[in-house]
């Protein structure tokens, strides 16, 4: 079993997020599931995520661990299944071990088919959980800022030379994570950054983050030591 640090759990649960906020790529029921356009612009923007990771990224890589997170959540989901129908309380039902399972719930209501690198389908009847489901599934509302995402992206698919609007993309998606109070300072430090970059002022240390703060301390004066210099030049 893979062992994640907190950082990789981190990492990885931004990208499942990001994911999730792609329902083109995994929500069957959805308008834009056959829009090939759209799948493409979509996975332009996880294939930036990756890429902090892996440099070497591409569509493919994206999609084999999208494959292997789906596969891992579906194993887990099964024994679930497979506890409550043996009738076993509810005490015994089985308890996923899977870190990200709960991560990944929106997926229990669909039946997203396996990815391949020709963007073709295999069928995986095993994935069918409708028995599971409850009558009412969540709908997650698409918000204005994840459809301002998968239009940045888009257009760097028209626009060659629009290739940083995906990095700003996944800017957003990290932003909205944060607290208020935290997303004004992240916003403050970034836009100082553009503006010296813009007069060419920036250099190899020109951020520093969380300087310890040192209190500047006023010289003290010896003022016995004037008094008696002034009394001997009387």
């Amino acid at each position: 079993m893979t062992t994640y640090s907190e950082e990789d759990r981190s990492f990885w649960s931004g990208f499942i997020d990001m994911y999730r906020d792609n329902p083109t790529l995994w929500k069957l029921k959805s308008k834009d599931y056959s829009d090939r356009e759209k799948k493409n612009c979509a996975y332009e923007v996880l294939v930036e995520k990756l890429k902090e990771r892996d440099v070497n990224a591409t569509k493919d890589t994206v999609k084999k661990k999208i494959n292997n997170l789906r596969s891992a959540f579906r194993k887990e989901l099964k024994k679930v299944a497979r506890s409550k129908k043996s009738g076993a309380g509810t005490d015994k039902i089985y308890t996923p071990t899977l870190w990200y399972y709960n991560d990944l719930l929106f997926l229990k209501d669909h039946q997203v088919p396996r990815l391949t690198s020709s963007d073709t389908f295999e069928g995986d009847a095993s994935t069918s959980v409708k028995s599971l489901l409850p009558t009412q599934a969540r709908k997650r509302v698409k918000t204005e800022q994840q459809e301002e995402l998968l239009g940045m992206a888009c257009k760097r698919l028209h626009n060659t030379d629009n290739e940083y609007a995906i990095v700003a993309s996944g800017w957003a998606v990290d932003l909205q994570k944060m607290s208020p109070t935290q997303m004004l300072f992240a916003k403050k430090a970034i836009n100082d950054i553009l503006f010296e970059g813009q007069m060419g002022t920036l250099h190899r240390h020109s951020v520093v983050i969380n300087e310890p703060y040192s209190k500047v301390s006023t010289p003290m004066i010896d003022y016995s030591d004037q008094s008696s210099n002034q009394g001997g030049d009387r």
